[in-house]
């Protein structure tokens, strides 16, 4: 026979426990002396302790354990397994949209860390010579195509488009819309030429705008807005018009989106009592 204490340590299971398992029948010692009190077990019910510790780890309350370890029915112990693994997988469902929900939170607070990079200023845009085209497409991914016209009917026009030439879109919607889009796509000139074959030449007007530069892809976009709306409230503006942007190096330009440069400009005016810049 074994001693309370030895059997602990063959079983790793605490006296505490064991005395407890005892309370509840779960493992009954195979011999208590009278005299004493002193608990015995014999090496068989090391077996039985081995289970009980491994169905713990699966998750099972000591009250299911005692009915699977001294159920003899094999078909009431698969029930036991199968409820189990139902409760897990309900479970691991639980953990997966809980840590959806803190990915979410997480990029919120990185949102607010991430905008305080973005540079927004106030910039006068001087009046700008330029061929464009401005059509209502299905959505802001047809932008591309209008670029191509553009490109091919000054090419058919013999226009020759300066070394120096800035590229930039206009966005005439006074709300969002994803179809039905209002977008000008315009090209710099030296020297205006009568309006033909869908391409106007004009002069864009001065422009009081809220301006940031960044590198990269425009999915940032959000971030850039979300930085032009908190400085545009801070110095005492608002909005008063379109929003532009002007394409330093764009995807026609350089395939990789790490070396674009945008500047993403909204036009303001400056209420009463407004700074001019911060």
């Amino acid at each position: 026979m074994i001693r309370i204490g030895e059997f602990s340590k063959l079983s790793n299971i605490s006296i505490r426990m064991l005395r407890h398992y005892d309370e509840l029948e779960l493992l009954v010692p195979s011999q208590i002396d009278d005299m004493s009190g002193y608990r015995y077990y014999s090496a068989n019910q090391l077996e039985i302790a081995n289970k009980i510790q491994r169905l713990k780890e699966l998750g099972f309350s000591l009250t299911i354990i005692k009915e699977i370890i001294y159920e003899e029915d094999t078909s009431g112990i698969e029930h036991f397994f199968d409820v189990r693994k139902r409760e897990l997988e309900e479970e691991l469902s639980r953990i997966k949209l809980q840590n959806s929900l803190l990915e979410e939170a997480m990029g919120i607070v990185k949102e607010k860390a991430d905008i305080m990079k973005y540079h927004v200023s106030y910039k006068k845009m001087q009046p700008l010579k330029i061929a464009s085209i401005r059509k209502i497409v299905d959505n802001f991914y047809e932008e591309s195509t209008l670029w191509s016209e553009l490109y091919e009917k000054l090419a058919q026009q013999n226009v020759k488009i300066p070394a120096d030439a800035t590229a930039l879109a206009i966005y005439h919607d006074e709300e969002y819309k994803d179809k039905d889009v209002d977008i000008e796509v315009c090209i710099t000139l030296k020297d205006l030429q009568e309006d033909k074959d869908g391409v106007t030449f004009y002069t864009l007007p001065e422009y009081e705008v809220a301006s940031t530069t960044y590198h990269g892809s425009y999915e940032q976009m959000p971030l850039v807005t979300q930085a032009t709306a908190k400085w545009i409230e801070t110095n005492g503006h608002e909005l008063s018009g379109k929003m532009l942007n002007i394409f330093y190096v764009s995807p026609a330009q350089d395939k990789n989106e790490e070396n674009w440069i945008t500047e993403a400009c909204f036009e303001i005016r400056k209420e009463r009592g407004g700074q001019t810049d911060a």
